[in-house]
């Protein structure tokens, strides 16, 4: 519980995820208005749920934090999954928020977006790789390779849980 609680405390009090979060609703409401009937306002939404992932993952390598915290947390594997857990629950809201803010969309679509997006960050250790990444994913490979299958709808679950899964062996096994 104390892992839990000072992850949730390292990501609330993080300036960067509130203002990615608030640039996302602003972003969101304002497309809403200007282009009712228009463009489908979930897929700049995305984007931020992407950049709020890899924040959340990235943040504490590159001041070399991550040090601390595997101090305090030994077991690195629950470590991991600890921390995605908490994510998962602080971008709840801001996903239904969201959702609502655009009128449409999946909040359950744009959690799982952030999880990938920290797991991919997770991995790579650097912000700007990791958002390279997952937009190149989410915005020019997912789209071909979802075309391609007939269970399209499933792969955003699937990505995620096989990432998370990486994210999780990379964690337990390579050093800070």
């Amino acid at each position: 519980m104390n892992t839990a609680r000072a992850e949730l405390l390292k990501l609330v009090t993080l300036p960067a995820l509130a203002l990615t979060v608030a640039l996302t609703w602003v972003v969101t409401a304002l497309i809403t208005l200007a282009a009712e009937g228009g463009p489908d306002p979930i897929p700049p939404a995305r984007a931020g749920f992407l950049v709020l992932g890899v924040l959340a993952a990235t943040s504490e390598y590159d001041g070399a934090q991550i040090r601390t915290t595997l101090l305090c947390s030994p077991r690195r594997a629950r470590l991991h999954v600890t921390r995605s857990l908490v994510l998962a629950l602080l971008t709840v809201p801001v996903a239904v928020v969201t959702v609502l803010l655009a009128g449409t969309g999946d909040p359950v679509y744009l959690v799982l977006t952030t999880l990938l997006a920290a797991a991919v960050g997770t991995l790579l250790r650097h912000a700007l790789a990791a958002v390279v990444v997952v937009l190149g994913y989410y915005y020019v490979l997912g789209p071909f390779v979802r075309d391609r299958f007939d269970d399209g709808l499933w792969l955003p679950a699937a990505w995620t849980v096989a990432a998370l899964t990486a994210a999780t062996v990379a964690v337990a096994r390579r050093d800070a």
